[in-house]
């Protein structure tokens, strides 16, 4: 895909480029504001809901003033000409602002297309394809340089889920492609840092299984167990329960068969068909 004009990064550091050319927002509320403005990209956000997210409910009494000279400079850098040459333009309408440019020029939009293109897909090796897409949009948290804590928060509700959702999608497209043992050291490290994860805990399980490791399998289910209980006073669900219970006697529908990849949907949740 070949977006002409400026390419908008939001998910990490705020960037700005165009082809070899990166552009540097030297102040953390220019970054910021264009956030704002991107998340929201072909609506009008009023200028009120600006000054709140930008100084966090309690804007100063100059902060209308402040605002409107962040928006020249964003058009000074952007748009220098006003003609939108660049794909981008910053307009004022009514008590607002609009950020009019092409959202596939946007990390988030098209992290988030390339996503429901996945879910879409029938295929396990084009989902996996296009949810490797979709997660090499990340480069860290949202708005990694420009946002606090809260109000990465308050505007990206839902977002971090997603992404773990993408991950967790691609490693059993990547599983019912075959490849069990290349996802085992990203499997492996994903466990790690989501403990209480169920479809990654399954996922390793089951590369371990394909690779001929089940005790390590099992094991894995032990630890995970575990971490339930003294985490969150629950054992794991009945599904990871009956998956322990069918490695532990080697169920032969675990093992990889290349005439069920063509499954259009397949979870270590169910049996394979």
């Amino acid at each position: 895909m070949r977006i002409r004009g400026w390419e908008f990064r939001l998910l990490g550091p705020v960037e700005v480029a165009q082809g070899d050319t990166a552009i540097t927002l030297s102040r953390r509320a220019q970054r910021c504001l264009l956030g704002l403005l991107l998340l929201d990209a072909g609506h009008v956000v009023p200028v009120n809901r600006l000054l709140d997210l930008l100084w966090d409910d309690t804007p100063p009494d100059n902060a209308r003033a402040t605002l409107h000279c962040h928006v020249a400079r964003l058009r000074g850098t952007l748009d220098p000409d006003r003609t939108g040459s660049r794909g981008f333009r910053l307009l004022r309408q009514g008590d607002g602002y609009l950020a009019a440019t092409d959202i596939r020029a946007i990390d988030l939009f098209r992290f988030r297309d390339l996503v429901g293109q996945a879910r879409r897909s029938s295929g396990p090796g084009t989902r996996s394809r296009l949810l490797t897409d979709a997660l090499a949009c990340w480069r860290g948290p949202l708005l990694a340089d420009a946002a606090s804590d809260r109000l990465r928060d308050r505007l990206g509700v839902g977002l971090e889920e997603l992404r773990l959702g993408a991950i967790e999608s691609r490693a059993e497209a990547e599983l019912q492609c075959g490849r069990h043992r290349e996802l085992l050291p990203e499997l492996a490290d994903l466990v790690r840092l989501h403990p209480l994860r169920e479809r990654l805990i399954g996922a390793y399980m089951i590369a371990l299984y394909r690779d001929g490791r089940q005790s390590d399998a099992l094991a894995g289910y032990r630890r995970a167990r575990g971490d339930f209980v003294r985490e969150l006073g629950l054992e794991p669900t009945r599904e990871l329960h009956e998956l322990h219970d069918r490695m532990a006697r080697a169920d032969p529908s675990l093992d990889y068969e290349p005439a069920r990849a063509s499954a259009r949907r397949w979870s270590w949740r169910y049996q394979p068909v």
